[in-house]
């Protein structure tokens, strides 16, 4: 059985058959972690995760959400990552109403014909010349280094210019009819509070001056009593009701971000609960399948190595000690597995009963090997004794390295399994394949010798 381990190095992607000492079957994901998986997929929630910060908490959320006072901010990193989301969806929103607002305001020349003929021709000009790229321009306004203010500033610049210009159309025509065209501007108005979706400062500034503009042209130009009484009135309450609607909109906006973001958490936390294991609070076999996938997906490391650890006569422990010594055991080895590989990228789990497994990324065999010796001399100096009294808990552990390719993980764990045999059939407490096998192995390997098996 010597050097079946190193073998397993030799060539785990190639056409070797599987060793046949292999005793476990790697599952893989079970349909539920799959449904979470494509419910993460979605663009939407893939912004959300891409623009939350990363420390925020589950409870945090269920705070604001339940706290009803929180109106129109949220805590500062929060407010900053909902401003980063709502972002991408106005820039969708904008390049979606763009090409409707351009033909449906160009469309209404048509009424400066039919009611002002005399200044047509202007008209047109403002229209085409001027409002329109500014409707343009301001549409390029959602810039990701601006703060909220400005990007709400620009896009309001389309709209304005839009009551602008009308209300220039209206001051030049003294006619009956222009009584008529000025109306138009209150639709503008109505139309920037309620599809532009500024912010409600903002949305109140830009109200403002606008309907200040507006009355202020109808006071100037000396408009009958009963038209400027009605424009006051009208652009008072367009205010009111469009400002009253974009108020609800950014509540509604704010929640619905809470809870989109509750949502991802709470799959998150599902997937995390559902990839622990509970006694030892290392990860599970479900995780390792995972790692393993993203591995063979898109890994820049080329060489991977697992370590199988299983816990010398366990059952005997166990029987002797009971099965609540047997799981503080279990814990203190996790923990020792925890402190070794704490802020690495190496994935540390529980395989089941007594065993562990750890999967190293790009190293070799014989640095897997010093590291699984350091395991097996810490796991000993824990001095967790038998009930004898004479004997400690000690562990074996085989070890196995090779490339990263399709169907890698039941490679190694077969040539892993196999190993452990070795370590346990030599008699336990020990390293397979031991470091001395690695150093004889080596001078075969560069003279092009095939490896033990």
């Amino acid at each position: 059985m010597s050097g079946g381990s190193t073998g397993a190095s030799a060539g785990l992607c190639g056409d070797q058959p599987r060793p046949a000492q292999c005793r476990y079957a790697l599952r893989q994901p079970d349909v539920l972690i799959d449904i979470f998986k494509s419910a993460l997929s979605y663009k939407s929630v893939s912004c959300l995760r891409r623009e939350a910060p990363r420390t925020m908490q589950l409870d945090q959320i269920d705070r604001l959400i339940s706290d009803r006072g929180y109106r129109f901010s949220f805590p500062e990193e929060i407010e900053t990552a909902y401003h980063a989301y709502r972002l991408h969806f106005r820039k969708r929103l904008n390049q979606a109403l763009l090409i409707p607002t351009l033909v449906c305001y160009n469309v209404f020349l048509i009424v400066d014909y039919l009611l002002l003929p005399e200044t047509f021709w202007l008209s047109a000009a403002l229209h085409l010349l001027l409002v329109s790229p500014i409707i343009v321009l301001s549409s390029m306004g959602l810039r990701e280094g601006w703060d909220e203010r400005k990007r709400d500033y620009c896009v309001a610049l389309g709209p304005l210019a839009m009551i602008v210009q009308i209300m220039a159309i209206y001051a030049l025509n003294a006619s009956e009819a222009a009584q008529h065209y000025q109306y138009l501007a209150i639709f503008v108005l109505i139309y920037m509070n309620l599809l532009f979706r500024l912010e409600y400062d903002q949305a109140v500034a830009a109200s403002a001056f606008a309907a200040t503009l507006y009355v202020g042209t109808l006071f100037v130009c000396h408009a009958p009593l009963p038209v400027l009484v009605i424009g006051t009135m009208a652009s008072g309450a367009a205010c009111y009701l469009s400002l009253s609607g974009n108020r609800q909109m950014q509540r509604d906006s704010r929640h619905g971000y809470l809870r989109r973001m509750q949502d991802r958490l709470r799959i998150e936390a599902a997937q995390t609960a559902a990839e622990r294991d509970v006694l030892t609070g290392l990860y599970n076999r479900r995780r390792l399948a995972r790692a393993f996938d993203q591995l063979v997906d898109g890994s820049t490391s080329r060489t991977v190595a697992l370590l199988m650890i299983d816990v010398d006569q366990f059952k005997r422990f166990n029987d002797e000690n009971g099965h609540l010594a047997g799981d503080v055991c279990l814990r203190r080895i996790a923990e020792v597995l925890t402190q070794i590989f704490e802020g690495n990228d190496d994935l540390v789990v529980r395989f089941g009963g007594e065993e562990f497994l750890v999967l190293l990324t790009g190293i070799e065999q014989p640095h897997a090997v010093r590291l699984a010796e350091r395991i097996r001399t810490e796991i000993e100096a824990l001095g967790i004794v038998h009930a004898d009294g004479t004997t400690h808990v000690t562990v074996s552990i085989g070890v196995t390295a090779g490339a990263i390719c399709q169907g890698v993980q039941n490679a190694l764990i077969s040539g892993a399994d196999a190993a452990l045999y070795a370590a346990k059939q030599a008699g336990r407490n020990r390293v397979w394949p031991p470091t001395a096998q690695l150093a004889s192995a080596a001078p075969a390997a560069s003279a092009g010798l095939p490896l033990a098996v």
